[in-house]
């Protein structure tokens, strides 16, 4: 059974601080992406899953349906990997799913009109907020940190700053 090292969202998906940082930090010797749009676009994919050659990390790209049967076909076979959403809703929908998530740490969602800057990267809006409260209410840790040097902000924290 493979070992998640790492669930983060970041709607950047797979950046340099993800592949020198938070990656190496945890031992890890896979990614596996969680988008659905990325997933449908075989340019895209094929783009994210070649950058393997380059970091010597097993880059694979799931829609959200995808990673919850690539779980229950093999539990991710023998990797200690990091699992990147683009967003909460497909973290939900992975616990949903019964994908084995350790803890939740949001890294980057842009800062959009209507949501609540939480970490400079992160913005959070009440439909996300909602979806993480239900992550937590699973039984998962939630927290925002953009870098692991970087003071971790709980979601109550969170939620506080947002009035709630």
């Amino acid at each position: 059974m493979g070992t998640i090292t790492l669930a983060r969202i970041d709607d950047r998906l797979i950046h340099g601080q993800v592949m020198q940082v938070w990656s190496k930090g945890h031992g890890t010797n896979a990614i596996f992406v969680v988008d659905d749009a990325t997933a449908s676009d075989e340019f895209m994919k094929e783009i994210y899953e070649s950058t393997q050659s380059t970091g010597g990390m097993k880059i694979k790209v799931f829609s959200s349906d995808g990673i919850v049967d690539e779980w229950n076909k093999n539990q991710f076979g023998d990797y200690r990997l990091m699992l990147v959403y683009k967003s909460a809703a497909y973290v939900k929908k992975s616990v949903d799913g019964g994908v084995p998530l350790p803890f939740v740490d949001v890294g980057g969602i842009a800062i959009k009109p209507g949501s609540t800057r939480i970490i400079p990267s992160v913005g959070l809006n009440e439909r996300d907020a909602q979806l993480l409260k239900a992550v937590q209410d699973a039984g998962i840790e939630v927290f925002f940190q953009n870098i692991p040097s970087s003071e971790k902000v709980s979601l109550d924290e969170a939620l506080k700053k947002m009035g709630k």
